[in-house]
């Protein structure tokens, strides 16, 4: 399909599920939201470690006029994604598009935190009423562990999540060697999360994006999820050979924790995926392809 006079790739079916084709369903696209570079985490194994690019120029006016040229040719935009960096080292900003984009009446605004929730301006955005959906990146159960992990300090109470509406909550767990690395570790985690109240966990492969990746890489396999005792598997979908996920629930004292693993990725698979970081739009997250 065109917008802004040049053709874009859409998703036209949903995943396989199983061995089950896609149905097809209405065109579709992710749009993410890129707010900033800047972070205030530096993660080692983050391609985006080292950077401290907090700048805020960003022109609103043109991520509406994006929404409405999606709209207007019928295609149907799934997720609003406002993500960075780390989208609350600018939090302002994000406010002033939470505003705008009310004004305009969008729904499914999501919020991708992509170091942590743990940290007082993480949880102040947290608190927002606006967000449909949250992603929050939580490796590991320990305050000083995860100190580590983000190279800076995590404070104690970073777990009470006072006024945050845990049920709009997922928490996104990196797999690293002496972290999150074994069933055993990948249990304690499902129990840290049911009893934080979060409903949602996923695993996640580190991406081999540099030496510490390498190094620390666990595969998927490795954690044998369905040896945790009540973990249930429940469906898996894919797209071909560019993506693959499965679903499981965890059940205890009548508790249910649902649980996500993506099993490969391809990472320049991008149909469906369009990026705005205040100046271009771009199809996936490439930087030579803008469309407008």
């Amino acid at each position: 399909m065109e917008i802004f006079g040049k053709e874009i790739a859409v998703k036209s079916h949903g995943c396989n599920v199983m061995d089950e084709p896609g149905q097809r369903i209405a065109p579709s696209v992710n749009l993410f939201v890129k707010v900033t570079k800047g972070c205030n985490a530096h993660c080692k194994f983050c391609s985006n470690a080292n950077s401290t690019d907090a700048s805020s120029v960003f022109n609103i006016p043109k991520l509406i006029t994006v929404i409405k040229e999606l709209k207007g040719n019928g295609i149907c935009i799934n997720r609003i994604n406002i993500t960075g960096g780390e989208p609350s080292v600018v939090s302002p900003l994000v406010y002033k598009i939470l505003d705008t984009v009310e004004e305009n009446s969008f729904d499914d605004i999501h919020l991708h935190l992509n170091t942590n929730g743990l940290l007082p301006q993480s949880q102040e955005m947290m608190r927002h009423p606006r967000w449909d959906s949250i992603s929050m990146s939580l490796h590991h159960y320990d305050v000083s562990k995860l100190s580590e992990l983000y190279g800076c300090r995590i404070p104690e109470k970073a777990f009470d999540f006072e006024g945050i509406d845990l049920q709009k909550v997922n928490s996104s767990c990196n797999l690293v060697k002496g972290y999150i690395d074994n069933a055993e570790e990948a249990h304690k985690m499902l129990d840290f999360n049911l009893d934080l109240g979060i409903p949602r966990v996923g695993f996640v492969a580190l991406m081999k994006v540099n030496d510490y990746c390498w190094e620390h890489f666990v595969d998927l396999e490795d954690i044998h999820l369905d040896s945790i005792p009540h973990v249930y598997f429940t469906k898996s979908m894919n797209r071909g050979s560019d993506c693959k996920c499965s679903n499981y629930l965890y059940n205890r004292d009548l508790k249910i924790l649902e649980i996500y693993m993506r099993n490969y990725a391809n990472p320049n698979y991008c149909e469906s995926s369009l990026v705005y970081d205040g100046e271009y739009l771009r199809q996936g997250f490439h930087q030579d392809n803008i469309i407008y």
